[in-house]
């Protein structure tokens, strides 16, 4: 039955890393570098729980254990100090706005000259 226990554990921890690494790799999560450090911590923390998992857990695994769900920790601190600060910043008047990297191409600057070049 501890067998069973930890292969089941070992799955979903394999599972959560994999959602983790699709995230990290993924350009259509847009997180910056705080919050991707995060989840490099996450994925990490929880790929090595995996691995130390599928061939169940002895009394010498405590020490890696500890320090896997240490990662585990230190990246969702990690992502949540990532996410709060771009709160902070989200609205600050110092901030570009998506219109400030429009391509300005002839027929935008025909039309606001109105039609002098």
């Amino acid at each position: 039955m501890d067998t069973l226990l930890a292969l089941i554990n070992a799955a979903a921890c394999g599972l959560i890393a994999a959602v983790l690494l699709w995230a990290i790799l993924s350009p259509r999560v847009h997180d910056g570098i705080v919050i991707k450090v995060g989840l490099i911590g996450l994925c990490a923390g929880f790929g090595s729980i995996a691995l130390r998992m599928v061939d169940g857990l002895k009394a010498d695994d405590l020490v890696g254990m500890a320090r896997s769900i240490l990662l585990i920790n230190a990246g969702i601190a990690v992502v949540i100090l990532g996410y709060l600060l771009r709160r902070a910043r989200a609205g600050h008047p110092l901030r570009r706005v998506p219109s400030d990297w429009v391509d300005l191409h002839d027929d935008h600057l025909h039309h606001v000259s109105g039609g002098k070049q």
